[in-house]
């Protein structure tokens, strides 16, 4: 009976252990900054490759204030390693954030900090 059991807890095992594991995005989190304000904010989302509205994501932080996402640079500061962020303002690429460049100017001048509109904007991360 002894023997019975421990195959029956062995076989039991074993099934728990091959079940698949439901995969959960890796998360990513972006900070936006509005360098003539001072103004920023980190938000933490999944990197599952899907377009997230910037105005969404921001709009109740204080970058958001006043119902306008304005921002004049983006960071990673929590990321993996295989992390590939894509800002899009109103259908255009602004910057393009991984894990080997981690700042992003998003007026494109790097000699002015520029607040820029993102209320149409997407970000979209892949890890």
């Amino acid at each position: 009976m002894k023997s019975f059991t421990a195959i029956v807890f062995s076989l039991l095992a074993a099934s728990v252990f091959a079940a698949p594991v439901e995969e959960r995005a890796l998360q990513v989190t972006v900070s936006l900054a509005n360098d003539q304000s001072g103004a920023n904010a980190g938000v933490q989302f999944p990197a599952d490759g899907n377009n997230r509205s910037i105005r969404t994501l921001y709009g109740n932080t204080p970058v958001g204030a006043g119902g306008t996402v304005l921002a004049s640079s983006a960071q990673l500061t929590a990321f993996p390693q295989t992390i590939n962020c894509v800002i899009r303002n109103n259908g255009a690429v602004i910057a393009t954030l991984t894990a080997q460049r981690t700042f992003a100017d998003l007026d494109g001048n790097p000699n002015a900090a520029i607040p820029v509109n993102l209320n149409g904007g997407v970000i979209n991360c892949r890890a």
